[in-house]
């Protein structure tokens, strides 16, 4: 009897395990034997072990407004924080540079995240008018110009232009110092009456003899303090800045010195990318399936991606394929769901 008993199970472990493999073609009796094996790789990505700040995780107060300023981490990466400024008299944009200031006491408050603030201690703002075709003017104290390095007053005022162009009525951006126009600060960073955005944690060097482009491409970072956090980098790339030429830049690695994080496994490819009606199709190869199940990975390549693609203007959603279909049984890379594409980069409250 306790033989036909056994016997009775084998068969039905071997037909699950069939069943299984059928009714979804990216599962195999070979990854059933191989989860523990794959479980052991995925620790490896260790950002995904941190809290992120790409997870809004508190209520708008009823006193304040959301606003992303720009931040600086120990590389001089420049990073979009999105935080909840109170309203006052100072106005929601003079607000925002100010706690771009460096203090001690804002220094504490960010210490959590492993950013610091991006202007020089005893900044001022003196000023700050935004005219009806979109320039805005800022007036700083001479406090602005005690920048440390050549790089850091680069990064400081690219925190200026890109936190005030976050803002729908703001196109360009002018500096001022205690209300002179200049031209170009003591360490050598070149100004312009009318900035914008462009080159935003820029690497790689342009090639006069290739024809370029820019794309803007999002990795994951492991913060000096509790948190990772998601950095926006500028990339070339050889003719138009198409959604797939996005993509591809994406997977590719980064600079190693910067600390930033390629999410994908070794291997993964992108097999296309199709936009159509708002919502980006985009077709990954089997090698990104080597993380499933580790969710703090799986996240963070849905989070660089959505965001990717989320700078042209055509694209709302997303949804992931592998090897041109969905994955069942998941809500992991490769599930049947569209992903919206994130209003924010990263949140801290």
């Amino acid at each position: 009897m306790k033989r036909k008993y056994a016997i009775f199970f084998a068969l039905l472990l071997c037909c699950t395990l069939i069943l299984t493999s059928c009714s979804n073609p990216l599962t195999s009796i070979r990854e059933f034997f191989n989860k523990e094996e794959q479980t052991a790789e995925n620790t490896d990505f260790t950002a995904s072990e941190q809290e992120s700040l790409s997870e809004v995780t508190a209520a708008q107060p009823d006193d304040a407004r959301p606003t992303v300023m720009y931040y600086k981490d120990p590389e001089n990466l420049l990073v979009p924080v999105m935080r909840y400024i109170p309203k006052n008299e100072l106005g929601i944009a003079k607000a925002s540079l100010s706690a771009l200031v460096y203090t001690p006491e804002k220094a504490e408050d960010l210490k959590p995240t492993g950013l610091l603030p991006s202007l020089p201690m005893g900044t001022q703002i003196k000023g700050a008018v935004i005219k009806e075709n979109g320039h805005a003017i800022v007036d700083f104290s001479t406090e602005f110009l005690n920048f440390s390095s050549q790089k850091a007053e680069e990064v400081g005022v690219k925190a200026v232009v890109y936190t005030l162009t976050e803002f729908s009525n703001v196109k360009t951006v002018e500096i001022r110092v205690d209300g002179k126009t200049i031209t170009e600060l003591p360490q050598g960073t070149k100004l312009d009456v009318a900035m914008t955005r462009g080159g935003i944690n820029q690497q790689g060097a342009e090639n006069s003899g290739d024809k370029l482009s820019k794309v803007m491409v999002y990795y994951q970072k492991k913060g000096a303090g509790n948190y990772s956090y998601f950095v926006p980098v500028t990339k070339l790339v050889t003719g138009n800045n198409s959604a797939e030429a996005a993509l591809n830049a994406l997977m590719s690695a980064p600079t190693q010195e910067t600390g930033l994080i390629n999410p994908f496994p070794e291997g993964t490819q992108s097999l296309g990318v199709q936009v159509k009606d708002g919502i980006a199709y985009v077709n990954l190869s089997e090698d990104v399936l080597k993380l499933q199940g580790n969710k703090g990975a799986e996240r963070s390549i849905k989070k660089a991606i959505s965001l990717t693609l989320g700078q042209f203007a055509e694209i709302s959603r997303v949804q992931l394929f592998v090897n041109g279909t969905t994955v069942e049984n998941t809500d992991g890379v490769g599930a049947n769901e569209f992903i919206d594409v994130p209003v924010f980069v990263n949140f801290y409250e």
